[in-house]
């Protein structure tokens, strides 16, 4: 719709004053543009879903690189402990070695052997500590928080069951955000295919409109008033047409070849994820049953010193191996939540881990 409107006074020498004045107002309608106007709409709506779901992907994104910091962060602290109480069975062992020497019962390379490897295990729990500390500063800059004075972390469990690949091929498939939105990108495509061929049809246009006129010798208003409908074909446009709906044709087919790809990328995530998840299941039973022999052999070898059966080596070699099965449950343990994690975020939904979903 558009409005208009105009004033006009005028005075020349010898002639009387001469005002005028006028006013319209038009409008017109649409009625067919070769489906255009609906392609258009239709492309703005989904425009609007597409934006929905990158913004339901990108927290999911989020959530995904969170909650992997936050595991990394417990796998630093478990780490960490596990090392303080190496260190701190090391030093005891070294406590007893000492009283022993100065005893007369214990040869001084058995000390002096005790403390290198109460020595070392204090450097270890030191780089555990910071290690754990850094992990909680990269949490800390994805929750946005300036410090990590008050930030602590609590263990949890993860309640993805393993199940067949296939079934997380299928709902990755059907729930994973960027896909949607990449089927939606293919849909407006194929609409601006659609737009574009409306140039080799008509437009119809239907137009109202009123004008109001007066003059100042007699200030009588006289009203006019129009009504039709008007068709516009442009029935050579050297090619511009074709060109523009082959452009179109091109993107979708660009788009599709898109999608493919994201496809498999996803499908790629999926089989890794499950592979790991199955490997990191397997680890953290074999690992809990070495921890349990290693700690049998701590307590052989501590008696076989005790009694003096034994040398000191063996206890320190028996520490050692048992700190490091530890870790090694310890990884399979926190593996076990990472890669739940990745494979629920493979198929779309991060928190299903949780069993939340």
């Amino acid at each position: 719709m558009s409005a208009s409107g105009n004033v006009n006074a005028s005075k020349s020498e010898g002639v009387d004053l001469s005002e005028r004045a006028s006013s319209g107002l038009s409008a017109s309608l649409p009625l067919y543009s070769g489906g255009r106007l609906e392609a258009a709409i239709k492309s703005a709506e989904l425009g609007i879903e597409v934006s929905k779901l990158e913004f339901a992907q990108a927290q999911d994104d989020l959530i995904y690189q969170v909650v992997t910091a936050y595991v990394d962060a417990l796998e630093n602290l478990a780490t960490s402990r596990v090392d303080l109480e190496t260190e701190k069975n090391l030093s005891e062992h070294e406590k007893m070695i000492a009283a022993q020497f100065n005893a007369g019962a214990k040869a001084k390379i058995d000390l002096l052997r005790a403390q290198v490897e109460t020595s070392n295990a204090l450097q270890t729990a030191a780089r555990s500590h910071a290690a754990y500390e850094v992990a909680l500063t990269n949490l800390a800059a994805l929750m946005s928080t300036d410090s990590i004075v008050s930030l602590t972390v609590e263990d949890f469990e993860t309640r993805l069951n393993l199940e067949d690949v296939e079934k997380y091929l299928t709902l990755a498939e059907e729930s994973r955000y960027d896909l949607q939105a990449d089927a939606l990108r293919i849909e407006r495509g194929e609409l601006d295919v659609e737009s574009a061929k409306s140039g080799w049809l008509p437009n119809v246009n239907a137009n109202v409109g009123t004008d109001l006129n007066a003059a100042s010798d007699r200030w009588h208003i006289t009203p006019d008033a129009s009504a039709g409908i008007s068709a516009s074909w442009n029935i050579f446009d050297s090619g511009v047409t074709r060109a523009a709906v082959d452009s179109a044709k091109v993107e979708v087919e660009r788009l599709k070849l898109a999608m493919d790809s994201d496809l498999d990328s996803v499908h790629e995530s999926v089989v890794t994820a499950h592979k790991n998840l199955k490997i990191a299941l397997l680890r953290l039973t074999t690992t809990q049953k070495a921890v349990e022999l290693a700690e049998e052999e701590r307590y052989i070898a501590t008696e076989r010193y005790n009694a003096g059966e034994g040398i000191l080596l063996d206890i320190l070699d028996a520490e050692v191996s048992l700190a490091t099965a530890k870790k090694n449950n310890v990884s399979a343990r926190y593996d076990v939540a990472r890669y739940s994690f990745d494979l629920a975020h493979a198929i779309g939904d991060t928190l299903r881990a949780l069993g939340k979903a």
